[in-house]
């Protein structure tokens, strides 16, 4: 089912024939797990579609004419925390060659509009972005996202030293 559609992508629900490329990364199906096993991603897929209320994950295909439907990438969403009235956004393109095409800028800006038309309780979006992460940056500010801050020792990508990380938010007003 598609969900949105951009000048660039097509956001839609994830499908079976997702589950090898997007296992292949981890959390890009679910924030709490890192799903690589496409068998037990299939039992959640059949289970939940992989949306709910509180937290889904979609995928980023590509709109471009002659480029096939193919999967670039998936967006996940899931609820900030408890005390806080948003909901936290991450997105991955899978394959290196994608990136820099505006394909990404295109999907966050969808996915946001989305989220706030389907979440009318959701005040605000926010994305956590390592702060060597120069690009996803640009992307966040290219995007009408503002960065709030840093969050020290707040990354994933490494656990054993976690890097600090931007803060970046929307809000609905």
């Amino acid at each position: 089912m598609i969900l949105a559609t951009g000048s660039r992508v097509r956001l839609r629900t994830i499908g079976v024939r997702d589950l090898k490329a997007a296992t292949a990364h981890k959390y890009t199906l679910s924030i709490t797990e890192p799903m690589t096993d496409p068998e037990w991603a299939r039992r959640v897929l059949d289970q939940t579609g992989f949306w709910g209320k509180d937290a889904g994950a979609c995928a980023i295909e590509s709109a471009v004419e002659g480029d096939g439907q193919r999967l670039i990438g998936t967006l996940q969403f899931y609820k900030s925390g408890p005390g806080i009235h948003g909901l936290e956004i991450g997105y991955i393109l899978h394959n290196e060659e994608d990136r820099g095409k505006g394909y990404a800028s295109d999907a966050l800006r969808l996915f946001s509009d989305l989220l706030f038309a389907e979440h009318p309780e959701c005040h605000r979006l926010q994305l956590i972005i390592e702060t060597w992460n120069a690009a996803s940056a640009r992307l966040a500010e290219n995007c009408g996202y503002a960065s709030e801050g840093i969050l020290r020792k707040a990354g994933y990508s490494s656990p054993d030293e976690p890097s600090d990380c931007f803060i970046y938010s929307r809000v609905r007003d």
